[in-house]
């Protein structure tokens, strides 16, 4: 009897599914991709926006870094990533800097409840310079979508690395050439995107696969086995009271904030692209970020 019962749920999850996903976008072997762009999406529309954006309004004394005394207007949100990107876009630090064709900053709204963070930009993204825009973006898209949300108007995309990792970056235009980025690649760069979170103050971040996800709660389970449950931001262990790196000095308001930012980890899009089976646990966790962004 429980069997049945079990069945009878996972065919309802299957269908409830079907109903706010586009399956072709999980059709197997060699059938055709949806791969027209949306107008924001074209040649990394949105981040030429965001970077011709005037800077202003931030607090006086600011370096050119992130402020200690983050902004509390929302208005202001916008201006500090502006003045976050313009000091690491031209950034060498690690091997990655000197390949990319694009840094791949973030894309959406500033002032978003729900930052969405991947791993590292790909092929399509090192050229438009703007995150999740191949066959994984348009599959994310359909996902946001599916709750209500947009990278266009509600909700804001990064990855822990802005350049892109490649197998041999002799050969950057070579398809097939990515690479998860190293563990140095991530220490290295991940303090532009715990910037990112101090500016942006998100309600819930969702972590797309396990290098975000490890990143993000410090660990090294697998995606597996963590996927599924929602998890408090860990402000204190990524901005420590007595930090080193200047970057990573917060106001208490802030810290604050961020201490009821809730973490749900989920698969990456390409996981689900290669194994549609993954699909129905995707969606569990979209409905537990829904859930959480519909609480007041």
């Amino acid at each position: 009897m429980n069997e049945k019962m079990n069945l009878i749920a996972e065919a309802k999850r299957w269908i409830e599914q079907e109903r706010v996903w586009d399956d072709s976008l999980y059709a197997s072997g060699n059938a055709e991709m949806r791969t027209t762009p949306t107008a924001d999406m074209t040649s990394g529309e949105n981040t030429e926006k965001q970077s011709s954006q005037k800077v202003g309004g931030l607090p006086s004394g600011s370096s050119v870094g992130l402020p200690v005394r983050l902004p509390d207007d929302p208005t202001l949100r916008s201006s500090a990533l502006q003045v976050l990107y313009d000091k690491y876009k031209n950034c060498t630090r690690c091997p990655l800097g000197p390949t990319r064709i694009k840094i791949v900053f973030g894309v959406g709204n500033p002032n978003s409840d729900v930052l969405f963070i991947g791993e590292g930009p790909g092929y399509e993204e090192d050229r438009r310079g703007e995150p999740f825009v191949g066959k994984s973006g348009q599959l994310l898209d359909k996902m946001l979508a599916a709750i209500g949300l947009s990278r266009q108007t509600n909700a804001y995309i990064a990855n822990i690395v802005k350049c892109h990792p490649m197998t041999n970056p002799q050969t950057p235009d070579a398809r097939g050439n990515d690479r998860p980025p190293t563990p140095e690649e991530v220490a290295t760069c991940s303090p532009i995107l715990l910037q990112q979170i101090a500016i942006m103050k998100p309600r819930a971040i969702m972590t797309l696969g396990s290098p975000s996800t490890k990143m993000i709660l410090h660990t090294r389970d697998a995606i597996t086995g963590l996927r599924g449950k929602m998890v408090p931001f860990d402000v204190d262990y990524f901005y420590p009271e007595i930090a080193e790196m200047e970057e990573l000095k917060i106001d208490p308001e802030t810290r604050e904030a961020l201490r009821g930012t809730k973490v749900i980890p989920t698969y990456h899009p390409a996981a689900l692209l290669r194994n549609p089976n993954l699909k129905p646990e995707s969606w569990t966790d979209l409905k537990l970020l829904r859930e959480i962004l519909a609480k007041p």
